[in-house]
């Protein structure tokens, strides 16, 4: 099976198996931005939030830095 080249950004079929059920796009980008832990994301004329591939990976994979969520220290 041959691959074809990766591009820079998801492709609009990888953001919809990412957010799905979610169809519409400000939903993805919101939802995204959730996953992400970021503001906001730069987006396509046609609404496609553009995510890197290499941020995406590195958040899915937790390679990159990560943030502990603010809240309760239960632990003593």
């Amino acid at each position: 099976m041959v691959e074809a080249p990766a591009t820079p950004f998801l492709t609009a079929a990888e953001v919809d198996e990412l957010c799905a059920p979610l169809t519409q796009r400000h939903a993805q980008m919101r939802h995204l931005c959730h996953l992400l832990d970021v503001d906001s994301l730069p987006r396509r004329p046609d609404g496609l939030p553009l995510v890197g591939r290499k941020m995406i990976e590195e958040r899915l994979n937790r390679k990159g830095s990560y943030k502990a969520p603010a809240g309760f220290n239960w632990s003593k």
